[in-house]
C-alpha cells in the first residue's frame, strides 16, 4: 500500500518536476513503502508473544494485517475494543426535551427546507424516544447535533480514533436515488470550515427492519477541532427511527497490556482470538513518516546528493553543500529531527519492532 502520494511529498519538501522527475518521485515513494513495511509489519507480533506463554487458548488471525489496522481481541466471539467510557455527545439518548428547540429535542435540531416529518417518536430502541424522520420526497433529510462534539488533533497517542455507534429502524424504506437511513460524520475545524465528512451510506438500511446496530470507526483530519453527528434519511419514502447513540475515543489494544498473560488469567477456560480489522485508513504518525521521509530524501537527491544503505535504515548521508543554500540544507536537518521523533513515537506506542535501533543510529543530518 501506499503510504503517502507525490503531490504531498512535494507539498512538504518544495522540490520541483524539474528537480525530481514523477518517475523518480514514484520510485522514492514505493521505497520508502518498502522501509516503512519493514519497519512495522512486525511489531504486531502476538504470535512470538503468545507462543512463549505456551497457552493453546489463543489463535491468531492476522492475514490481512497491515499498519491501518486496528486491533481487536475476542472473548468467546466476544468483541474487546479499547474504547472510552466518556460519552463526547450530548443528549446521545435523545431523551431530554426542550420546547425552543427546533422539534423539541434538545442538542439535536431537524433540517430546514425539505418535506419530510420530524419526530420524537415513542417507538425507541432504548428508553422512550427516538428521532423519527418521514420522507415525503427524493431529497436528503436528517437531524443533526447542535452541540460541537470536542475532538483533538494530533490526537493523543493512546487514542487514534473516534468510534459512533447508533441504531435504526426502517419502516417501507424505498431508496430510489438515494441510499435509505444512515449516519454522517461532519468534521470541523476552529474556524468552523467543514474538513470532511464520513458516509455510513454503504451500510444504509432499506426496506423494513427492526432495530439494527451500525458502527463508523474514523481518524480526525488534520487540523480537526469538533464534529457534529447526522442522522440522514434520503429515502423517497418511508420512516426511520435513530437511537443510542454514542460517539467515543478509541484505542489502541497493546500486547503488554490487554493481550498479555493478564488476559488470559482474567478470562480462565475461555477462548481467545486476537484479530486484526482493516480499515484503509492509513494512521496519521504512519502516513506523516512516510512523508518526512520520502521528502528528505527528494530533497537530499535535488541537492546532488545521496542516500546510501537505505534498506531498514538510512545511512550516510551525502550533499555537495557547496551548490546549496543553507535554507535548504536546514530543512534537511528539520526533516531528519521530525523523522526521529515521529520513530520514538512509535516505538513508544508498540508499533516499532526495531531491535538493533538501526533508525536510531542509521539516521544522521548534515551537522
Amino acid at each position: 500500500m501506499a503510504f503517502c502520494t507525490d503531490a504531498q511529498v512535494r507539498a512538504r519538501s518544495g522540490v520541483t518536476t524539474a528537480e525530481v522527475s514523477t518517475t523518480y518521485m514514484t520510485a522514492l515513494i514505493a521505497q520508502i513503502d518498502n522501509e516503512i513495511n519493514n519497519i512495522v509489519q512486525s511489531a504486531y507480533y502476538y504470535n512470538e508473544f503468545f507462543e512463549n506463554i505456551g497457552d493453546d487458548r489463543v489463535l491468531i488471525m492476522n492475514n490481512n494485517t497491515t499498519v491501518s489496522s486496528f486491533k481487536l481481541v475476542e472473548i468467546d466471539g466476544e468483541e474487546l475494543f479499547e474504547e472510552s467510557k466518556i460519552e463526547l455527545m450530548d443528549n446521545a439518548d435523545v431523551e431530554e426535551t426542550d420546547t425552543s428547540a427546533t422539534g423539541e429535542v434538545e442538542d439535536w435540531e431537524s433540517a430546514l427546507g425539505t418535506s419530510a416529518t420530524y419526530t420524537h417518536s415513542d417507538t425507541a430502541y432504548r428508553g422512550r424516544k427516538s428521532l423519527l424522520i418521514t420522507s415525503g420526497a427524493q431529497e436528503t433529510a436528517y437531524w443533526q447535533t447542535t452541540d460541537s462534539i470536542d475532538v483533538e488533533y494530533p490526537q493523543d497517542n493512546q487514542i487514534p480514533a473516534f468510534k459512533l455507534t447508533y441504531y435504526v429502524k426502517t419502516n417501507s424504506i424505498t431508496a430510489g436515488d438515494g441510499n435509505g437511513a444512515y449516519a454522517n460524520i461532519l468534521w470541523y475545524d476552529a474556524n468552523d470550515t467543514l474538513l470532511a465528512t464520513d458516509s455510513d451510506s454503504a451500510n444504509a438500511v432499506t426496506g423494513t427492519a427492526d432495530w439494527a446496530k451500525l458502527t463508523i470507526s474514523k481518524y480526525a483530519p488534520d487540523n480537526a477541532s469538533y464534529v457534529k453527528v447526522r442522522l440522514i434519511n434520503d429515502a423517497e419514502s418511508g420512516t426511520a427511527y435513530f437511537d443510542s447513540m454514542k460517539f467515543r475515543q478509541l484505542g489502541w489494544i497493546y500486547k503488554t497490556t490487554d493481550a498479555s498473560i493478564d488476559l488470559l488469567r482474567i478470562y480462565p477456560g475461555k477462548f481467545i482470538s486476537v484479530l486484526y480489522e482493516n480499515t484503509g485508513v492509513v494512521n496519521p504518525l504512519v502516513e506523516n513518516l512516510a512523508i518526512d521521509l520520502t521528502a528528505r530524501a527528494a530533497l537530499v537527491h535535488a541537492s546532488g546528493g545521496t542516500i546510501q544503505g537505505l534498506s531498514y535504515k538510512i545511512d550516510v548521508l551525502q550533499v555537495n553543500k557547496g551548490k546549496q543554500s543553507q535554507e535548504r540544507l536546514s530543512m534537511i536537518n528539520q526533516l531528519t529531527q521530525a523523522i526521529l521523533e515521529k520513530m520514538t513515537r512509535l516505538s513508544e506506542q508498540g508499533l516499532l519492532k526495531d531491535n538493533k535501533r538501526d533508525w536510531f543510529v542509521g539516521l544522521n543530518n548534515l551537522d
